[in-house]
């Protein structure tokens, strides 16, 4: 792994997670400071677009939820969200005017004694309000998956 905003991610997921008194919400907090260095609150968002198109070019699945829908950033077409249960709940956390991008990837699998085969993902999200264009709420987490 050679993205250096996960590096960052996991080392401080890793001293986080070494203390005694280690949650999950904390370890979520150290993730979300180190992507806070990448995506500070108040940043324009055409940097924030910038630095998406890279994490896109790093592998990354970018995605733009709006109050409305949803669309693949960037250039997806926004469509409104397939089930109505989606809908509400997202139209609930979403006020119009306001997007909410996610990064996603999926970037180490490796063999597991107690499991076949772990991947690990990492997330990283913040929002855009149409009228001041600057990112609000960044945050980050990693988590991994077995079989």
């Amino acid at each position: 792994m050679n993205d250096p905003m996960i590096k960052e991610m996991e080392a401080a997921y890793a001293t986080v997670g070494e203390l005694k008194d280690s949650t999950h919400e904390k370890r979520v907090e150290a993730t979300s400071r180190a992507v806070q260095k990448y995506f500070p609150t108040g940043m324009k968002k055409e940097e924030a677009f910038k630095l998406l198109r890279q994490l896109k070019e790093q592998g990354f699945e970018i995605g733009e939820y709006r109050h409305e829908g949803a669309r693949n950033w960037p250039d997806g077409e926004l469509k409104p969200y397939l089930y109505e249960e989606t809908r509400r709940n997202l139209q609930q956390q979403i006020p119009k005017g306001v997007s909410e991008f996610s990064a996603t990837k999926k970037y180490a699998t490796h063999f597991s004694i107690k499991m076949l085969f772990v991947t690990k993902h990492a997330a990283i999200s913040f929002r855009v309000d149409d009228d001041s264009g600057v990112v609000s709420e960044p945050k980050g987490s990693l988590s991994a998956s077995g079989i």
